[in-house]
């Protein structure tokens, strides 16, 4: 949906994670429709004609909240309120195939992806993230990274969306901060 109806962003070729969740509130109602019902459609750098309907809205939100960089604080969030978005340095997940990635290049921002879940009781704590590579990428689509030394810079730009914004943030910031 993003890809084709965002147009503050720039498609296929990439786009701000709060330029999404501003557009999603302002410009669709806040509703965010299912991966089942709008499939993301980009691969090969042509968008996809924009529709906003006929779809099956999987959530609706009134805004976005921009996370600490903390990976503490990010977990925290991530464990009470559900995925966050993250922007990473994916310059090195073209050549990964599975394990947890200890090794990240972390240069520069250029992906965005979801980060989805975390194992602090592993052997190497890690982070899971959802890409958007297909699930021929990785493991079924996903990547483990490792967690506590910002591995691919997943600490510098992480955002959630939110259907009440002040109230978590009000609440994030007097249990975390």
């Amino acid at each position: 949906m993003l890809v084709s109806c965002d147009k503050t962003d720039s498609g296929c070729g990439g786009g701000l994670m709060n330029n999404a969740f501003e557009w999603i509130v302002q410009e669709n109602n806040g509703a965010v429709y299912t991966e089942g019902s709008y499939p993301y459609a980009s691969g090969e750098g042509i968008s996809p004609p924009c529709t906003t309907s006929g779809h099956t809205v999987g959530a609706t939100i009134t805004g976005h909240v921009e996370l600490p960089q903390d990976e503490a604080q990010i977990a925290a969030w991530l464990a009470v309120n559900g995925p966050v978005a993250v922007a990473v340095d994916a310059s090195s997940w073209m050549t990964y195939t599975g394990g947890v990635m200890t090794s990240c290049v972390s240069e520069q921002l250029d992906h965005g992806v979801l980060l989805v879940g975390y194992n602090d009781s592993a052997a190497v704590p890690y982070w899971v993230i959802k890409n958007s590579w297909t699930t021929q990428w990785g493991e079924d689509g996903y990547i483990r990274i490792a967690k506590g030394s910002n591995q691919c810079l997943v600490k510098e730009e992480a955002s959630s969306a939110a259907k009440h914004v002040l109230f978590l943030f009000f609440v994030f910031r007097l249990l975390w901060f």
